[in-house]
């Protein structure tokens, strides 16, 4: 597949009348060869299927063609194909393609399946030269040994040949169903004109006159009359069975004719081995324009759907005439300014000197040849007929009246000898602007400047003068924005502080409802209608790039009567609907539809310049002026095609991998993560102007706004059926008829098919029921439990409700702090515990081993090991009391009754091991602890008036405190009492009694936990 960069690679050419005769005035020539993305140079045939794609015939395949993208198929790039080569193409009436090649025989594409014919299957040789299809279906085969024809259900019958014929012996060159569903043979022998008639070819004896001929074409027109191609001896016709020869005066007269086409115009269009002919208006034409073609062999003439006529030549690759929208003055000089004057005429100011147009003619008098050679920037019509000539050296400025002609320079009063602009504001009242001031020259002759020195104008560089239906004069300058004036004076001052969208101004004008239209290098800016004498506030909208016209500068915009705007800027010509334009203003839209006219269109030229200034003409025309003529577009006259464009999706990329769309439920297997979707529009016209829109159902909710872009991708599509819809618009608004569509259905996972959930919920519903029978009392145990601990949690829930409950909670015990908020008066209170376990710990050698950190240092490793002990504390139900310094003290059994607090502790305590090991893995303070235990009772309560803490007391608390001092680093150490505690644990090991004094308890038996 090649992809053209722009529809327009190879050289396009448009002529204008004066460089071609008349027939071909109105036409554009494209062409496109293998620099322009056509695999090869030679095209041996062409054809439009039903479809809408051009397919071109080469040696390298079948290739086809959408105006933008070339795609080749053969047998290398799918091995659907079994062909390299196509040597000429038709499409049946059933729609199946056939494509004779060079020499492996015929090949059908159908959607039934594609199927070859070679002369193992009795074909007369294997290279096809001619096909066609005849009233009844059955396909005719023209070898370069003879003649077959496959009837509709696939059988191959050879007609027969009369006598002195031998029929492998005959080269087919083209095969003609006439308008009887007869069908005529031409061959490359002598003589080889033949007609089958009841299934027998037999020679024309009407050409039996011209003793030896060759013939290389025929064709029978809408009137029944046939053309024949005799080779160098010319063009026939036969009407009735009689030959006459025809005279042409054409190239058609000595050289060999390869193809005819009438068009849906009447015309008759010959390819000759060297050029092209028409038949139009009863007289033929050679072409001379393009040299693609004007020397060309072509093979095959076709007219498309729209009206363009395609070329297949040999060396010069495809061709394609348009019908042009412009009529081209190729004038090869700049052309500024153009104006029509009351009687009809059409004057242009060019850089070497003023033209004149009579009835669309150009024509000579005193005023062309007086300025010939002169640099004319400006020509105006004054309304008694008057013309204006603004120069840009000496005589400066002219007025010619019919008669004499009558100029002003500097010599004599004017601002000086560059003149941009001049206009009549009142009966022989003439203002003129110069690059150096405005003069205002008067009935008498005297003339008044207005300059910088003078004070009135801030800018003297003037580039537009209008007088507006107020009786204003607005004077537009370079970088200086607008100057009003009344009365000759100067009394307001417009610039892009006031709203306008720039001071670079390029021309001034109204519109019918009386609004200022400014154009601006910053953009276009329209002024509602006001009298500057009575109102200063501006009521502004701008148009500039960012609304979709492509650029900032433009140089004018005129209105013709089919409600279009037209704008010339430094992209080119445009049109704007003006009914999107208020829409703009309004808020209703962002952008505008801009369509801008190209060599595609007829406009052959780079365009305008920035001080052009065009015209409508009173008959509604267009004329512009071009950097070298003059091009004329009537709106009125120019046929819109109403051909809706066509569209087609091409292909599938699913996850990097390329599919064909072959119109089929396209599956996307589970977990699929991105579909890339090509498609194309059809219309040959403007291919370049084509827009889509598109929409995937369950994706998007709407379609999209239609863009250029013609691949759309879309990644993890919901499980399920989706519809890929797209449609086409052309250059001309029109969409395409119906939306092509594409469907897929995304194969979900397990888990995202209904089912999936079905069941399982059938499960956990089943699991549920199974539990709530058999443990229906524990439930309901459970909820009144978890009834009780929602409505306590209530308050933690409504953080910022009661902010005090919350650092209450913190810092005590919930049963605590619950005792805490419902106790008046003194908070403090105790409670007697019968068995509670206790542990301390303590750093062993935490002074030395902190010395040598700062503080920041220490706080940040203690806090660490610390948090370590304080989530296992929260997992394990133990009850962390305090710390002190860096000893821990945590309980089990208060401020709760636990009957296996013992146990939870030693495992507490062996937990708080593995996570200062974890500590030290990574820690900068490394640090080992001692731990002791001891159960027993205690007393508990809160202490304290503001600052509440809850704590313990009683000889177990301090035998706990006495067993971590007796214990080893990074071991633990318990009492007796909470060794028998943990009898029944068997679990447990523990060491031989170690006998230990403790201060006020004398000896007592402690062991270690192992």
């Amino acid at each position: 597949m090649k992809k053209l960069v722009f529809s327009i690679i190879i050289l396009t050419f448009s002529f204008s009348c004066f460089s071609q005769s008349s027939f071909f005035d109105n036409y554009v020539y494209q062409s496109w060869s293998e620099f322009g993305g056509l695999s090869g140079t030679t095209a041996n045939d062409i054809y439009q299927t039903r479809d809408g794609y051009i397919d071109i015939g080469t040696y390298e395949g079948l290739v086809k063609f959408d105006g933008v993208e070339f795609t080749t198929l053969n047998r290398i790039s799918n091995k659907e194909y079994d062909f390299v080569s196509a040597r000429t193409i038709i499409q049946d009436s059933r729609g199946d393609i056939w494509v004779g090649s060079n020499d492996e025989g015929l090949h059908r594409i159908s959607d039934a399946g594609n199927k070859t014919y070679k002369m193992e299957n009795g074909l007369p040789n294997n290279s096809v030269r001619a096909l066609c299809e005849d009233t009844i279906g059955n396909i005719w085969v023209g070898t370069a040994s003879g003649v077959v024809y496959i009837t509709p259900d696939g059988k191959l019958i050879n007609p027969q040949f009369g006598a002195g014929t031998t029929a492998n012996g005959v080269i087919a060159s083209n095969l003609f169903c006439d308008d009887h569903g007869r069908i005529w043979l031409t061959t490359s022998n002598e003589n080889g004109l033949f007609l089958c008639e009841d299934g027998v070819f037999k020679p024309r004896e009407e050409f039996e006159k011209y003793s030896t001929y060759f013939a290389t074409a025929i064709y029978q027109d809408h009137k029944g009359t046939f053309w024949v191609g005799l080779g160098d001896k010319g063009i026939a016709t036969m009407r009735n069975n009689k030959v006459t020869l025809l005279k042409t005066d054409t190239l058609l007269d000595h050289t060999p004719t390869c193809t005819i086409l009438e068009d849906d115009n009447d015309v008759i269009w010959f390819g000759t081995e060297h050029g092209l002919v028409v038949y139009a208006n009863n007289k033929f034409e050679e072409y001379k324009g393009a040299p693609e073609l004007t020397d060309s062999n072509i093979n095959r003439i076709i007219q498309d759907r729209e009206d363009n006529i395609w070329f297949a030549t040999d060396r010069n690759g495809i061709g394609k005439m348009t019908h042009g929208k412009f009529i081209m003055h190729r004038l090869g000089k700049t052309v500024n300014s153009i104006v029509e004057a009351p009687d009809g005429k059409i004057w242009a100011a060019t850089d070497k000197g003023l033209l004149c147009y009579e009835n669309d003619e150009p024509v000579e008098n005193t005023l062309t040849r007086y300025t010939k050679d002169l640099r004319v920037r400006h020509v105006e019509a004054t309304t008694d007929g008057k013309i204006l000539v603004s120069c840009y050296t000496k005589p400066a400025q002219l007025i010619y009246n019919g008669k004499t002609i009558k100029s002003w320079d500097s010599g004599n009063g004017l601002a000086g000898n560059k003149v941009r602009v001049a206009i009549e504001t009142d009966k022989d009242e003439y203002y003129v602007g110069t690059t150096t001031g405005l003069s205002i020259i008067h009935k008498d002759g005297s003339i008044v400047s207005l300059k910088q020195n003078t004070g009135d104008l801030d800018t003297e560089y003037v580039m537009a003068i209008y007088k507006d239906t107020h009786g204003i004069v607005w004077v537009g300058t370079d970088g200086g924005g607008i100057f009003l004036l009344k009365n000759e004076k100067v009394f307001s001052h417009l610039t892009s502080a006031d709203g306008i969208a720039g001071n670079v101004i390029f021309k001034i004008n109204q519109d019918a409802n009386g609004n200022f239209w400014v154009c601006t290098g910053s953009g276009i800016t329209r002024i509602k209608d006001f009298d500057t004498t009575r109102i200063s506030r501006l009521e502004c909208n701008t148009i500039n790039s960012e609304n979709g016209i492509g650029t900032n500068s433009i140089f004018q915009i005129m209105f013709d009567a089919s409600n279009d705007a037209w704008i010339t800027n430094n992209h080119g010509l445009a049109s704007l609907s003006m009914t999107e334009i208020e829409e703009l203003f309004e808020g209703k839209r962002q952008s505008l539809t801009t369509k801008y006219y190209n060599r595609n269109d007829g406009l052959d030229s780079d365009g305008a310049t920035s001080t052009a200034r065009a015209i409508i003409d009173s008959m509604g025309r267009l004329w512009i002026p071009l950097v070298d003529g003059i091009a004329v577009y009537d709106p009125q006259k120019i046929r819109k095609s109403t051909i809706l464009p066509l569209v087609q999706i091409e292909t599938i990329t699913i996850d990097s991998v390329t599919h064909q769309n072959t119109g089929e439920l396209i599956v996307l297997k589970p977990g699929t993560k991105r579909i890339d979707i090509k498609y194309t529009g059809i219309s040959f016209d403007a291919p370049e102007r084509l827009t889509f829109s598109h929409m995937l159902t369950g994706f998007d909710k709407d379609y999209t706004i239609p863009s250029s872009e013609r691949v759309v991708s879309y990644t993890n599509l919901a499980p399920g059926k989706h519809s890929f819809l797209v449609y086409a618009i052309n250059g001309n608004g029109l969409q395409s008829n119906n939306d092509e569509m594409m469907f897929f259905y995304q194969k979900p996972y397990i888990w995202q098919r209904p089912i999936f959930w079905v069941v399982l919920f059938s499960l956990l519903a089943g699991t549920g029921i199974a539990y709530f029978l058999i443990r229906e009392h524990r439930i309901k145990m459970e909820n009144i439990r978890l009834e009780a601990l929602v409505q306590a949690r209530t308050v933690d829930l409504e953080i910022e409700k009661d902010k005090s409950d919350k650092l209450l909670r913190s810092i005590l015990p919930d049963k605590i702090a619950d005792k805490l908020k419902e106790t008046t008066g003194d908070k403090s209170f105790g409670e007697d515990f019968e068995n509670v376990t206790l542990l301390f710990s303590d750093i062993v050698g935490f002074t030395k081993v902190s010395s040598g950190h700062n503080a920041k240092e220490i706080v940040k490793a203690l806090n660490n090991l610390f948090t370590r002990f304080d989530e296992r504390a929260k997992d394990m139900g133990v009850e962390k009391i305090k710390t002190i310094g860096d000893a821990y003290m945590a309980a089990c059994g208060v401020p709760e009754a636990n009957e296996n607090h013992a146990r939870i502790m030693i495992e507490f305590a062996k937990g708080m091991l593995k996570d200062l090991a974890e500590y030290n893995e990574t820690a900068d303070i490394k640090f080992q602890i001692r731990i002791g235990l001891n159960c027993g009772p205690v007393t508990a309560g809160v202490i304290g008036t503001h600052k509440f803490i809850y704590d313990v007391w009683g000889n177990t608390v301090n035998v706990a405190s006495r067993m971590e001092t007796a214990a080893n680093p990074d071991g633990i150490r318990i009492t007796e009492d909470l060794k028998e505690h943990l009898s029944d644990q068997k679990d447990l090991k523990f060491s031989e009694p170690i006998e230990c004094q403790v201060k006020g308890k004398g000896k007592m038996k402690t062991y270690d936990v192992l």
